[in-house]
């Protein structure tokens, strides 16, 4: 019942960004300083975003194929969460909810035409976004070709490999990174900070780390295959999303496989705000898991 409010809560304290209370880092709008404390209220909004969709295709599960309460209430919800994030610009949180939102619209039952239909809006509304942002491009264009300016936009990402690369197989130690000192490789501590684990624990911890994080969302969603009602379990779909897709745009970003999507590695990056509302989120699965039906119950799948 609280869902509606928290999300536009969620959705204020994103344009609060634009007020006097709000200041940029990195050419993007996306901080709000309340002088002893600053936090990013995007973090918020990926909550919000998620609580939101999860119980208004709880509520309305039966009627997600009406274009009322189906498509023409998901696109409604995606202009009203993604909008805010479009103008910091922040296109890796966008991208993020966009993803997740839609899979759960999907995972509802929705309509493969309604499916179709908001596949096609997306990729219009996406291809017109990126042509707006200048910075988009540049990412693209520097994904595409590493070496076209190896000392401005492209520093990152040559940086990251060259750090990932000198880890070889078992890497150089814990604490012998040596690109994490300096102005070696941009945000060592927080977007980059898997090419300094890279660096120091090799492709063997990389692998360990990886396997850890899909761990985590396999017990995730089998929570969420046991959760009570499908309200939990489209709360527990989306909050393991929200950290798995992040986590994979930020390893392949960094990895050079994906451009660089501005998204920091959970549990990793430094980053108060998106650890305490991770934190906080996870709280939640563990409070559903603790209400989940036996296994030998039917349940819906996921």
């Amino acid at each position: 019942k609280m869902s509606p409010y928290i999300f536009i809560i969620g959705i204020i304290l994103t344009l609060l960004v634009f007020s006097p209370l709000g200041f940029s880092h990195g050419g993007a709008q996306r901080w709000i300083s309340l002088g002893f404390i600053s936090f990013q209220p995007a973090e918020l909004l990926k909550f919000s975003s998620i609580l939101f969709i999860a119980s208004w295709f709880a509520h309305y599960k039966d009627k997600v194929r009406e274009w009322k309460y189906g498509i023409l209430a998901f696109m409604a919800f995606m202009v009203l969460s993604l909008l805010p994030l479009a103008l910091q610009p922040d296109s890796g949180t966008l991208v993020l909810i966009g993803c997740v939102a839609f899979i759960i619209y999907w995972m509802r039952g929705a309509p493969w035409k309604h499916i179709l239909i908001t596949v096609i809006l997306g990729g219009v509304a996406i291809g017109g976004y990126v042509f707006m942002n200048p910075h988009i491009i540049d990412r693209i264009q520097t994904f595409r070709d590493p070496n076209q300016d190896p000392y401005g936009s492209s520093y990152q990402i040559r940086q990251s490999r060259i750090a990932i690369g000198s880890g070889k197989l078992y890497g150089r130690g814990l604490g012998q990174s040596v690109h994490k000192f300096g102005p070696y490789l941009p945000e060592s501590n927080s977007d980059s900070i898997f090419a300094i684990f890279a660096e120091e624990y090799g492709f063997v911890g990389s692998v360990i780390l990886i396997s850890l994080y899909g761990l985590f969302g396999f017990f995730g969603f089998r929570v969420a295959r046991h959760a009570p009602n499908a309200f939990a379990q489209n709360l527990v779909v989306g909050i393991i999303l929200l950290i798995v897709i992040q986590v994979f745009f930020n390893i392949a970003a960094i990895s050079g496989i994906v451009p660089l999507s501005g998204l920091p590695l959970i549990f990793m990056s430094n980053g108060g705000t998106a650890l305490i509302v991770t934190l906080a989120q996870l709280g939640i699965v563990l409070n559903i898991s603790q209400y989940t039906t036996k296994p030998n119950t039917p349940r819906t799948r996921v």
